[in-house]
């Protein structure tokens, strides 16, 4: 076979291939699809006669999907105030006892709570109390059906029992925390101590630099005399900016739970560092560079998030303090014991005589909170605190840290708090590291503004001493107040490498004053006596 012919076989080869592959395709294509739409049509008509269809069958793979976990939205005062004014929300702010309802006739005694905002109801109980707590322990006794009148107490009425509890010192004015809560909060570092530790710096000696203190620039001081204290060093000043002005304004807030803390400059000549210079040379700390000196506090352990500011809860207003010194926030157990308390006397009396619907129904007197309750409610005034200066400051390294991380860990707001720690000795909550606030924060705000009131905003109990100090610094200028306690407590070398704090800081404080007065005055609409 000549070349020519070669060709010429191999063209015709080709264009038959060509051919018979657009036929197939065609078929496929075309006619395939005909015959299912035919076969789907006879298969129509066979269910509509009544033939029974068959369910698709679900792909394996869907069964292995799994949602994204996702943050669910909390209850906030607004949701609260909605309640209370139009129809009933989804939210409520106080879990009351407000029914007891006791069924017989073949059916367990059960015990219903029943969450209430205007006032709770109370159905009365058939005598003899005691065979009814009896029934309603062992679960399993029957008991007679009875008509029980309903009585609904008025709002004036729950306010009225709030003032008898707010006479015991717990609640004031309805939004702040009473004198027997005040009285009971540890003593913490006042502004006396800061003064004298910044005395202290300026004659002592450091011996010895040690490792320790968190980060791993940060060194632990031993001074001459056996003093201890926490040496913070960073090579950005923002940092130290932002530890040395957060302790400046807990003390124009009059919180005692910031460690005393001054500044100072790496000086290997000057006499506070001039014996320990190859530690100097050893940690790497260059000189002229500012650090932040923090007294060493011993004896302490990490603090836990409290349950009202967990995610199944997150609010906390003067109904949850009553919750708390009633104990009508424990377990069922609880509660069933509550109410065995309740009508204790009754039992241990002479048998009463039924119930008319006329009579009412006693409620429990205000009582003096008990010691293991009275140090829950100083836990919890603490951390209105914590709540309120974290918001000032935007700080990113406490409970931020942990709520943002609650997308990807449910559990981790049972851990402890982030940089929060407690004195064993007097229960004091320590507000560690700082740096963060007021400058770092602040830049990172539309990333975590979200998370930064998300505590504020179901925070309805203050205490009445930082909200004063914080229209106080409303009306004057925070910012001229801030640098002049720099002024005052810094020397002119410390100056020369630390700025003040910038004015653009100084405006979102302020602003973020507004916002907590704001909430305090959306509380006090809300909850205030009337």
């Amino acid at each position: 076979m000549t070349a020519r012919r070669r060709r010429a076989f191999q063209r015709q080869a080709c264009l038959l291939s060509v051919l018979a592959a657009f036929s197939l395709g065609l078929a496929l294509g075309v006619f395939v699809p005909l015959i299912g739409i035919s076969q789907a049509a006879s298969k129509g008509s066979i269910v509509a006669d009544g033939s029974p269809e068959q369910e698709p069958q679900q792909p394996a793979l869907q069964a292995l999907h799994h949602p994204a976990h996702q943050m669910p939205h909390f209850p906030t005062i607004d949701d609260i105030r909605s309640a209370d004014d139009g129809p009933r929300g989804r939210y409520a702010s106080v879990s009351f006892i407000a029914e007891e309802k006791l069924t017989g006739e073949g059916e367990d005694v059960l015990f219903h709570p029943k969450l209430e905002v205007d006032g709770f109801v109370e159905r009365k109980l058939p005598s003899p109390a005691a065979s009814i707590v009896q029934q309603m322990l062992a679960g399993s006794s029957k008991m007679a059906q009875a008509a029980v009148p309903e009585r609904r107490e008025s709002r004036a009425s729950k306010f009225d029992d709030a003032e008898r509890e707010d006479g015991e010192g717990v609640i004031r004015d309805g939004i702040y925390w009473g004198p027997s809560v005040e009285r009971a909060l540890p003593d913490g570092f006042d502004q006396r101590q800061s003064e004298s530790w910044a005395r202290y710096l300026h004659e002592a000696e450091v011996e010895r630099l040690e490792i320790g203190c968190g980060r791993m620039q940060n060194r632990l001081l031993v001074f001459r005399d056996g003093t201890r204290a926490c040496a913070r060093y960073r090579q950005n000043t923002d940092q130290i900016q932002g530890e040395l002005f957060s302790f400046y304004l807990g003390q124009l807030l009059n919180l005692t739970n910031l460690a005393p803390s001054a500044a100072s400059i790496i000086d290997p000549e000057a006499r506070l560092w001039a014996a320990a210079t190859e530690e100097l040379a050893g940690a790497q700390w260059k000189p002229t560079k500012p650090v932040v000196i923090t007294k060493w506090i011993g004896n302490l352990e990490p603090a836990g998030i409290p349950q009202p500011f967990r995610p199944l809860e997150r609010h906390l207003n003067r109904f949850d303090v009553r919750n708390i010194t009633e104990g009508l926030d424990r377990p069922r157990d609880g509660v069933r014991r509550l109410l065995l308390d309740r009508l204790g006397p009754a039992r241990d009396g002479p048998a009463a005589t039924p119930a008319t619907p006329s009579s009412s129904t006693s409620t429990l007197p205000a009582q003096p909170p008990t010691p293991e309750v009275l140090e829950r409610l100083v836990e919890l005034a603490q951390w209105s605190d914590l709540i309120v200066f974290d918001y000032l400051i935007a700080n990113l390294d406490r409970v931020v840290n942990n709520l943002y991380n609650f997308q990807w860990n449910a559990d981790i707001m049972a851990a402890p708090a982030h940089n929060l720690a407690r004195q064993t000795d007097s229960s004091l909550l320590v507000f560690l590291d700082n740096e963060s606030g007021l400058l770092h924060g602040y830049r990172l705000l539309k990333k975590y503004e979200a998370y930064h009131g998300l505590l504020l905003d179901n925070l309805c109990v203050f205490r009445l001493s930082t909200v004063r100090a914080l229209e106080a610094l409303r009306d004057a200028s925070v910012g001229q107040r801030l640098n002049a306690l720099f002024e005052r407590t810094t020397t002119a070398q410390i100056r020369d490498v630390l700025p003040p704090l910038p004015e653009k800081s100084v405006k979102i404080l302020v602003d973020r004053i507004d916002r907590v007065l704001g909430q305090v005055q959306k509380c006090r609409e809300t909850f205030a006596d009337r």
